[in-house]
């Protein structure tokens, strides 16, 4: 990692293998080269997994009514992401719509798609999330902040962070048929809830600290003055954690009590988390709750492999699901994305449907 991102000194080594080795992480992806050099952008990330999304749907980027895009961080404070992506697409003019947040923001996006092919505004809608983290935590981007004075609980904030964090693009395409060539994905609902109000600041980056008092990014009387202060650094606070655990799987049991899914009919549970300690801990609430869920080994990510693309993680997620495991008529996928960032939770549930003749080409 550090041979992209930069080396901290010989203090960060142990924050940095802890949080590696509490990941689960093996590999992971950066849109910036050895010299810390911009690759990539959000913006070609994500029109990029559009074209191929598009491609693999075998459908015309000129009949996209609707183009939704997500990113935490995007290229650009203004315009929003989704004009950028657009932009980077050349395609003809259509409906765009940017989200905002951190891990449920490509949620947003794909719910705002979702709902204009259910409205019929739209015959063929896109959505895409994409996240390109390494190029604010680059060594560069902590040269203001005197890292040696940091001290145990901030340093380890700001690790868990930055060596936890993946570079990437994801975009999935709606229609209001089936394909008639190959299995589809159909939405049966989406479910995005804040709980905000139950919690203080969890993970964030334009303050240097979550207390009330604490100055905005945009207070400061220079940007270089916000970034000595360290509000330009991205932080969690890893004590919050347990209770965005609970609320998880409490979020889980009411959309369970409703009646909205049936856990015995899943194939796979679709899950994005940020580190490997978390699953053990939200199967554990599950336990003591006494809720049926599919086990552990139906729960699939690709955390260990691509590490956390955070709002983009659920859209190659699903890819790699439905590319390495095949699914059959009447499958159903629960997915789940968490946000700590003030506590947002998102659950989606998507049943497998067979060709159809006469679909739409």
């Amino acid at each position: 990692m550090e041979e992209y991102i930069g080396s901290l000194g010989p203090r960060w080594d142990q924050l940095r293998d802890k949080v590696v080795r509490n990941s689960g992480i093996k590999t992971r992806h950066y849109a910036i080269d050895t010299e810390q050099r911009t690759l990539h952008t959000n913006a070609t990330m994500s029109a990029h997994a559009v074209r191929d999304a598009l491609d693999s749907a075998d459908a015309a980027l000129d009949r996209v009514d609707f183009l939704g895009a997500a990113a935490s961080f995007p290229d650009l404070v203004a315009p929003g992401i989704a004009s950028m992506v657009h932009g980077e697409l050349g395609s003809p003019p259509c409906e765009i719509r940017s989200t905002h947040g951190t891990c449920t923001s490509g949620m947003m996006a794909l719910k705002d798609a979702y709902a204009q092919i259910r409205l019929g505004e739209a015959d063929c809608a896109v959505s895409c999330a994409s996240e390109f983290t390494s190029r604010i935590m680059k060594k560069s981007r902590f040269s203001s902040v005197s890292v040696d004075s940091v001290d145990q609980k901030v340093g380890t904030e700001l690790a868990f962070m930055r060596y936890m964090l993946s570079d990437g693009a994801g975009a999935v395409v709606l229609r209001p048929r089936p394909a008639q060539d190959r299995i589809s994905l159909r939405v049966e609902w989406i479910s995005l809830t804040s709980y905000a109000n139950t919690t203080e600041l969890c993970s964030y980056l334009g303050k240097p600290d979550n207390s009330a008092d604490s100055p905005y990014w945009g207070d400061y009387p220079t940007v270089a003055e916000a970034a000595a202060d360290g509000a330009l650094l991205l932080r969690q606070e890893l004590r919050l954690l347990p209770g965005l655990v609970r609320t998880c799987v409490g979020e889980y049991e009411r959309l369970l009590k409703a009646g909205r899914f049936d856990p015995g009919g899943l194939r796979y549970l679709g899950a994005h988390y940020s580190s490997e300690v978390l699953r053990p801990a939200v199967w554990k609430e599950i336990e003591r709750r006494g809720l049926p869920c599919p086990e552990p080994e139906k729960w699939f990510t690709n955390l260990h492999s691509v590490g956390n693309i955070g709002c983009a993680s659920i859209y190659v997620i699903l890819e790699e699901l439905v590319r390495e495991h095949p699914l059959e008529p009447g499958d159903q996928v629960l997915c789940f994305v968490p946000e700590a960032a003030r506590w947002s939770i998102s659950f989606m549930l998507l049943t497998a449907v067979a060709p159809q003749d006469g679909a739409a080409p």
